[in-house]
């Protein structure tokens, strides 16, 4: 004669439920996420995953601006040593001008000048940012992603600072200058104005980008913020409620274990009383 006992089968079913719970528990606790796998909620991993999508591309969004920054930075930087440096050949343009100069005090100065004129075209050649050279007028056109999109970008071009870039079209280059007399003194006074007003416009296009490189960093940094948030109300756990609902299914499973522990005991003793009977 078979016996089948319906109650202990569903009991089994019931505990094996009740850990599987658990043990999901369990790992939202140990990941801090209350989404591990499209099992746990295949419409918020989707919704999550988009949203980390989008906060990715933002972060690298925002690498770049800050990198744009510190690259105006050092352009920046580097146009105020040159901005010294013509400021001194206008200085001693205008000691040259003094009709009490003489031949020899004139190449003096003259000499002075060609070194400055040489440490400037070193500064246009030598300042670079990750590989580039920017003051040599090949830095022209360059767009920098700011966005997660095509289109979102800020175009970056900063003008040569050699100094036969530099100076006046009328009255020529800062390569050309010579104070050996007081009337290429003079003409070189003008010359120095005009390459100061060059680098001044240059030092003020830099400073309004990097004032918009601001502004786009702050957009970033808070729109990436946002995402991540929102990522985080879907994907993450709460760690208070989750370890709540963790020790309160650890101890219906314990109870459920011991009830099918009893259960088998008072069914083997059934049987017994039916085969004595």
């Amino acid at each position: 004669m078979a016996i089948t006992i319906n109650s202990s089968s569903l009991a089994v079913s019931q505990l094996g439920r009740s850990q599987k719970n658990l043990a999901s528990s369990l790992e939202k606790i140990a990941s801090g996420r209350r989404i591990n796998k499209a099992a746990d909620d295949a419409s918020g991993m989707s919704i999550a995953d988009s949203l980390l999508s989008q906060a990715r591309g933002m972060g690298q969004a925002l690498r770049n601006a800050n990198d744009a920054v510190s690259m105006a930075q050092v352009a920046d930087s580097a146009l105020g040593e040159s901005t010294a440096l013509v400021q001194s050949i206008r200085e001693k343009a205008l000691q040259a001008t003094n009709a009490s100069q003489t031949t020899e005090t004139r190449q003096a100065l003259q000499n002075d000048i060609n070194k400055s004129l040489s440490q400037l075209n070193k500064i246009a050649q030598n300042t670079t940012y990750n590989g580039q050279q920017l003051l040599s007028g090949t830095f022209t056109g360059k767009e920098v992603q700011t966005g997660t999109n095509s289109g979102e970008t800020i175009k970056l071009s900063i003008p040569s600072a050699t100094t036969d870039k530099l100076g006046s079209p009328t009255l020529g280059k800062l390569s050309e200058v010579n104070v050996l007399s007081q009337e290429n003194a003079q003409s070189a006074i003008k010359i120095a104005d005009a390459a100061l007003e060059q680098i001044d416009a240059s030092r003020a296009d830099i400073g309004s980008t990097q004032n918009q490189l601001a502004s786009t960093i702050n957009n970033l940094a808070a729109t990436g913020t946002n995402l991540l948030s929102a990522a985080s109300n879907i994907a993450d756990v709460d760690l208070a409620e989750e370890t709540i609902n963790f020790t309160a299914m650890k101890v219906l499973t314990e109870a459920k274990s011991f009830a099918l522990v009893q259960a088998k005991n008072m069914n083997k003793q059934n049987v017994l009383s039916l085969l004595q009977n």
